[in-house]
């Protein structure tokens, strides 16, 4: 997979592709823990098929800061 970026394409594994798709379209106050659990089970799946495809890992601190603010939210409305 690629991303365009100024008309350059640089490799991107599916792991950032989903990310980017979900940030992008989904609220953080629409995540529930069962949804947030499935969403981490399709990571974990776009991991293993990343590392038999070569593709790089690619992470990012932006999208690692989008969940934990997630995580953070759901956490708390388990605890309130």
């Amino acid at each position: 997979m690629f991303a365009r970026y100024i008309g350059k394409e640089i490799p991107m594994c599916s792991v950032s592709v989903i990310q980017d798709y979900m940030r992008e379209r989904v609220a953080p106050s629409d995540w529930t823990r069962p949804v947030w659990s499935e969403y981490q089970e399709v990571l974990r799946r776009l991991e293993a098929l990343d590392a038999k495809l070569g593709q790089p890992h690619c992470e990012d601190r932006a999208k690692a800061a989008w969940m934990q603010e997630i995580e953070k939210r759901l956490a708390a409305l388990e605890n309130a």
